[in-house]
């Protein structure tokens, strides 16, 4: 009896204890599904993405196809042709025109990217833009942040360099202009008043309007286009081809690479053009023609200027910042000097102006999606410009070039450009094999692994260490490159698409990836603090004020992610989001 009483409640412990096991992992169950319900939620919110929507966007239309060529040159053709030709001569000798047409062919490998992205998405915001609506919320907010930094510094640095050739211009006059109106000292900050002027004085030039500013513009891009060719016409008749080409290839080909990473900094900023997409008057057809003009135009030029400079004085003569001045003062033409030092600052104003001109209009898309605050979007109604963006852009510059040596920062910038350039070159991969498959996951996974294992490769193979690490990237990039190759397109534009994906896109990202991975570590730790204070001010505004947030918006185009494949939902309200193939609670 005793045994049997003890079977029934062993027994029925056991029952109790299952129910109990039972519950206990319903619970669990519970718990998992509600944290892996808010994760998935948060992953959709970073990479989702609304349509490009221009029936909001209040910017005139009214450049024509001669302003927008004026404009990329303006962007494109600053200072470079006068200064860092002759640098980048010291690396690689008369040899330094294989540089140039090596960097200008690789940018058309990103230009056509940014063709394909201006035809189909116009706006304002350019490369902000084309990233947000393609790679997600958060990837488009850093791009932005990052156009913030690079803009404003970029302008900083010009009015600088601005006040100091003005100097020199009027010294050839003997006009004397005192230290410390661009060089003043004061406790050790060297102050520049006179870089500061020629900020405020830009501002209100462009606070008047568009189509003033285009045609001061055109003025300043002609100058200094002119000035060019006329060096060119000029250094001809200088030339000494049998003493100075003699060896034309000094440095070898090494002296040749050398030399592109030099001279790919006299192509940037040809990829800002995009941002005046929204004000041309013919997107479709005019910004394709102006881009491609504007690089052939560099090409040429800056191309011309070096093959004219190298010919016509040894490299050593080179060795400064005034490098093409300097050789026309070895042939003795000093008479050339007020010239090009006029065309010099008429770059680079043009390069100055552009800068102004384009940051303004990237906060302006960023507040037309909520992650700006609206004070961003006021449009004037009589110059039809975002005039309280400018106007804050203006005082920012204004004071970083008062009281900030801005040319320690002229590295992070280039590297601001080149990811920004590869992350562009990636968005159309994704856009061209968006779905809801798994194989879009797979090619937008095969995007981020590519911009990892390039640029361990470059930088492995730039700091020579062990060459498997670069053999294994290598293998590993082709491997990803026959992957996506093999995938069906699934959104090909009928308006300039671009050629021969995703070969042409890979290989302008790749390039842009190996020269960021060649820049030194001191930049990457000044850029990699500035993007996490960036994420920090995404998730303390822009995340709760875009309008792909459902409380933000009454309805809203959105293609979100979740961890276990994609979808497209229209967002009522404050409805919750519905996921699919997630374990949602109920």
């Amino acid at each position: 009896m005793c045994i049997r009483d003890s079977i029934y409640c062993v027994k029925r412990n056991h029952k109790q204890f299952k129910k109990i096991n039972k519950q206990i992992g319903e619970i669990m169950k519970s718990k998992d599904s509600e944290v892996q319900s808010g994760c998935s939620y948060l992953a959709v919110r970073l990479l989702s993405r609304a349509k490009f929507d221009s029936s909001n966007r209040q910017l005139k239309k009214v450049l024509k196809l001669y302003q927008l060529i004026f404009l990329g040159i303006s962007c494109c053709i600053g200072s470079g042709a006068y200064s860092m030709v002759g640098v980048a001569a010291q690396k690689a000798g008369p040899g330094i025109i294989f540089s140039f047409i090596t960097v200008g062919l690789l940018c058309f490998f990103t230009c056509f990217p940014y063709l394909e992205f201006a035809s189909k998405v116009p706006s304002a915001g350019f490369s902000y833009t084309f990233v947000y609506t393609t790679c997600g919320e958060l990837l488009g907010y850093v791009t932005g942040h990052l156009l913030h930094f690079s803009a404003i510094v970029s302008a900083a640095i010009c009015a600088r360099c601005s006040s100091a050739y003005v100097a020199s211009f009027l010294g050839m006059f003997d006009v004397v202009v005192p230290l410390w109106l661009y060089d003043w000292n004061v406790l050790g900050c060297r102050v520049c008043l006179l870089g500061a002027l020629f900020v405020l004085g830009l501002v209100l030039l462009l606070l008047s309007g568009m189509k003033q500013s285009t045609t001061f513009n055109s003025f300043i891009s002609c100058t200094n286009i002119g000035t060019l060719l006329f060096a060119i016409v000029v250094g001809y008749f200088y030339i000494g081809a049998e003493e100075n080409y003699a060896d034309f290839f000094p440095f070898g080909i090494k002296g040749i690479f050398t030399g592109m990473g030099l001279t790919f900094f006299t192509f940037f900023g040809f990829e800002a053009l995009t941002c005046f997409s929204e004000e041309a008057l013919d997107p479709e057809r005019d910004m394709p023609i102006s881009l491609i003009a504007t690089l052939v135009i560099a090409i040429f030029v800056n191309g011309g200027t070096a093959l004219i400079m190298t010919g016509m004085a040894p490299l050593a003569i080179m060795d400064n910042n005034q490098s093409l001045l300097a050789v026309f003062k070895y042939r003795c033409a000093k008479w050339m000097g007020a010239v090009i030092s006029f065309g010099s600052i008429a770059g680079l104003t043009g390069c100055h102006l552009a800068c102004l001109l384009c940051q303004p209009r990237t906060m302006y898309s960023m507040a037309c999606d909520g992650l700006l605050p609206n004070f961003f979007k006021h449009i004037n109604p009589k110059t039809q410009i975002p005039d309280y963006s400018l106007i804050l852009v203006g005082v920012i510059t204004i004071l970083i070039t008062l009281f900030m040596d801005v040319e320690l920062a002229g590295t992070v910038v280039s590297l601001c450009g080149l990811l920004i350039s590869s992350w562009v070159d990636l968005a159309v991969i994704v856009a061209r094999y968006e779905s809801d498959s798994d194989t879009s996951r797979n090619v937008n996974m095969g995007c981020a692994i590519f911009f990892c294992l390039t640029f361990a490769f470059g930088f492995a193979t730039y700091h020579g260490i062990s060459y498997i690490i670069p053999i294994m990237c290598l293998a590993l990039i082709v491997l990803i490159f026959v992957y996506i190759q093999k995938q069906e397109q699934t959104n090909v534009p009928e308006m300039f698409p671009c050629p021969c994906v995703p070969l042409v896109p890979l290989i302008g990202a790749g390039s842009m990836i190996l020269m960021s991975s060649f820049v030194s570590v001191h930049s990457w730790i000044i850029m990699l603090l500035y993007i996490i204070f960036g994420i920090a001010t995404y998730f303390a505004y822009g995340y709760w004020q875009s309008n792909l947030n459902p409380k933000n918006r009454e309805k809203a185009d959105i293609t979100m992610y979740s961890p276990e494949g994609s979808l497209k939902e229209k967002l009522n309200g404050t409805d919750d989001i519905e996921l699919k193939n997630v374990n949602a609670v109920n």
